[in-house]
This record gives structure tokens, C-alpha cells and sequence, in this order.
């Protein structure tokens, strides 16, 4: 379908109409993503009750005094989060679908990789939430102290939920019109945020410990973060179409 500013007219930014529209659709893919979180609650709640259950059933099963044990709480405290998120992802798409939306967003009259951008938007705003209601009840239960390196912590946790809204937000969407899609979002996921989890596992782990996190490996997580948000933008306009 010919649309003004499509991929043919280049990366956000490019002039043409497309470069004007194209920021207004993905503002409004985001608003409305919001506005329906906000008034349904569905979403971030079950994802908010989900992660206080596994971090309570964690301080009750670790034993707070081993220091070998209180090691492996970064990287399960980054698998706690990829769980909770997808009950938050798998239903990214939910509204459209059920409402028949999707047609709308094909009919975008401009490169449909700014729908992605809004959604993926809307994905990672409702994953730092869960992120940051995850650290309170990682602090309280598990006695996370995260104040030793706080703006470290902060990034490596921004990157980490860009990587995971970006890869779970496409696949999302290609999981949306599956008949099992329930069972299709984790076993594309996990495959493909695996990198991400590792980093992020890492340098979390590096970070309470007082280390100083290699500069490579904040190239490594950025560059992973950027490469499917650029796949995510030129694909999304294929996978509405399908």
C-alpha cells in the first residue's frame, strides 16, 4: 500500500509529509496504549501482583545469609522481570485484535514503522513501571541495595527494558494472529532477548558488587537495544500486512 512516507522515503526524520505524520501516529499509538492501561489497569496490575509473588516466594526459598546463594539474586531477579513481562507483551496487542483494529494501523498514512515505535513506546513505559515496582519489592524482601551505584543501575535497567520492549513488541505482533499464540511469544522471545538477559544479568551483578562494568559491555547491550528497534521499525510494516 502506498502511503506518504513510506520506507521509501527513509529512516524518522527524512523530509516529506510522512517525517510530520509519522511522529503524530506513534504519539497517538502511545496515548491510546496508555489511556487504555490506565483505565483498565488489566495489564500492569496482573504483571504488578505476578512479580510480587515470585520475589516473595524468592525471600522465603533463599537463604538470606548464604553470600553464595545472594549472588545469583541479580540474574534472577532479571529472570523475574522477562517472566512478568510477558504477561504484559503477550497482550500488546490485545485491543487491536479483538476490536479489529489492525486494519486501522495498516491503513496509517504514513510507514507503519511509527506504529511500531508507539507501541514498543507504550511497552517499555509499562515495563519500567514493573521494573521499578520489581526493585522496591527486590529491596524489601530480599534486601537489594541498590543506592551503592544508583545511576548505574538505572541505565542498566533502561537498556534492558528497551532490548525487551523492542524484540517483545515485534514478535508480539507476529504472534498476534497465531492460534497459540500464548505458547509462540516465549519460545520466539527467549531465544532472541537472551543476549539481553545475560548483559543485563551481569552488569547488575558487577554493579552491587562495587565493580566497574567493562565499557564493552555497554556497547554490547546498546547496540543489541538498537539493532531491533531498526528491524522492528522496517519490518513492522510486513508483519501488518500478514
Amino acid at each position: 500500500m502506498p502511503c506518504s512516507g513510506s520506507k521509501r522515503g527513509g529512516w524518522p526524520g527524512s523530509s516529506g509529509e510522512g517525517a510530520v505524520i509519522g511522529p503524530r501516529v506513534a504519539t497517538a499509538v502511545l496515548r491510546k496504549d496508555l489511556l487504555l492501561d490506565l483505565r483498565s489497569k488489566d495489564r500492569v496490575g496482573h504483571m504488578a501482583v505476578f512479580a510480587a509473588l515470585i520475589v516473595v516466594l524468592l525471600s522465603i526459598s533463599l537463604p538470606s545469609s548464604n553470600p553464595a546463594t545472594r549472588g545469583w539474586i541479580p540474574p534472577l531477579i532479571w529472570i523475574v522481570f522477562l517472566f512478568t513481562s510477558l504477561l504484559g507483551l503477550g497482550r500488546s496487542f490485545q485491543a487491536e485484535s479483538e476490536e479489529g483494529a489492525v486494519a486501522l494501523l495498516v491503513q496509517v498514512p504514513c510507514d507503519r514503522g511509527w506504529v511500531f515505535l508507539g507501541k514498543a513506546a507504550a511497552n517499555l513505559l509499562a515495563l519500567l513501571g514493573v521494573q521499578l515496582w520489581t526493585a522496591i519489592l527486590c529491596t524489601v524482601f530480599l534486601d537489594v541495595a541498590w543506592a551503592v551505584a544508583l545511576p548505574e543501575i538505572l541505565l542498566v535497567g533502561l537498556l534492558g527494558a528497551i532490548g525487551l520492549a523492542a524484540v517483545g513488541t515485534l514478535l508480539s505482533a507476529m504472534a498476534n494472529s497465531a492460534r497459540f499464540r500464548e505458547f509462540l511469544l516465549p519460545v520466539l522471545l527467549f531465544p532472541l532477548i537472551l543476549p539481553v538477559l545475560i548483559f543485563a544479568a551481569r552488569m547488575t551483578t558487577e554493579v552491587l558488587a562495587g565493580r566497574e562494568i567493562p565499557l564493552a559491555w555497554w556497547g554490547a547491550l546498546g547496540l543489541y537495544d538498537w539493532v531491533f528497534v531498526l528491524i522492528g521499525y522496517f519490518v513492522f510494516e510486513y508483519i501488518l500486512e500478514d
